[in-house]
């Protein structure tokens, strides 16, 4: 029944957590909680089987997206009092693991690492940025406590207490992808770059404490998917959706999707559900956020005291 996608351990998490996306937190540890996940003989694998642990969970637990979206809010990157917190552009949960293995491994540092949803939907920067910072962009943040980095270079820090830090990657690299000139090698130099980036930025500052977390996590079609649509589903993705959210609209496209639940309503926005995605013209894109999945709306957060 499981698939593989999780064993005992991660089934009892499943039962007996008091909040259920704990558990699912342990199940996405199973598929990404190793050194090769990322890396290009393992990497395709890797997403399908998040793929279906998604769908084999939404089919299982028919709450699990309306609980995802009631939980949103109150991150606590929102509520940070001291330290520096750090938000690093769609690092999702499967290169959180990695780092947290990796930076305690290779430094002095204690590390801890959880999850906490994003803060609202669409799973988009220009929303996350409008809450956390009153700005449509973080370019845009004007603050004495904020640094956007936009490219690999740490520059001065604020040396506020608390103070934020705002990267342009991993999302900056993984843009490259969207455009369909990936390959399976590139997920693994990107988040090379950001580990490295990362360590630049705790070196830097003169915390001591650090959360690092991000504005949203992103999907991946790379290889074979569970998730399917029919021909009138595909033409009503294709006709509506340029990304994985839209503003709402009539017509019987929205229709025939809300009846699938392969789209779902938040507020002003119609959003993608799991793991759908649809074909058009020119290059597919095999790695895109804006909707309602788990790699999306699950956001790592890794606490780290350095010494």
């Amino acid at each position: 029944m499981s698939n593989g996608l999780y064993g005992s351990k991660e089934f009892s998490s499943l039962l007996d957590e008091e909040n259920f996306f704990d558990g699912v937190f342990e199940c996405l540890r199973r598929i990404w909680d190793n050194e090769n996940a990322l890396g290009d003989r393992h990497l395709a694998r890797s997403e399908y089987q998040t793929r279906l642990l998604e769908r084999e969970l939404a089919s299982l637990y028919t709450p699990l997206y309306d609980e995802l979206i009631d939980q949103m809010g109150n991150h606590p990157l929102s509520t940070l009092e001291s330290g520096c917190g750090v938000i690093m552009d769609a690092l999702s949960v499967r290169e959180g693991f990695r780092l947290e293995s990796e930076l305690e491994a290779e430094h002095d540092w204690d590390v801890s690492f959880s999850w906490a949803p994003i803060e609202r939907l669409p799973s988009e920067t220009q929303f996350i940025c409008r809450e956390w910072f009153n700005a449509q962009s973080p370019s845009a943040v004007s603050r004495d406590d904020f640094r956007f980095i936009g490219d690999l270079t740490v520059p001065q820090l604020p040396n506020t207490d608390p103070e934020f830090v705002w990267t342009r990657h991993p999302d900056k690299r993984l843009e490259s992808a969207l455009q369909g000139n990936y390959s399976t090698e590139e997920v693994e130099d990107i988040y090379e770059d950001a580990k490295e980036l990362l360590e630049g930025i705790i070196h830097e500052s003169t915390h001591k404490e650090f959360l690092v977390t991000s504005d949203h996590g992103y999907v991946n079609h790379l290889g074979n998917s569970p998730y399917s649509t029919n021909d009138d589903q595909e033409e009503a993705l294709s006709s509506k959706f340029s990304g994985r959210f839209c503003e709402v609209g009539n017509g019987q496209s929205y229709r025939i999707l809300e009846r699938a639940n392969i789209i779902k309503r938040v507020r002003e926005h119609y959003v993608v559900q799991g793991h759908h995605n649809w074909t058009k013209r020119g290059a597919t894109k095999k790695i895109s956020h804006g909707g309602l999945s788990l790699p999306e709306c699950m956001t790592p957060v890794l606490r780290i005291q350095t010494n």
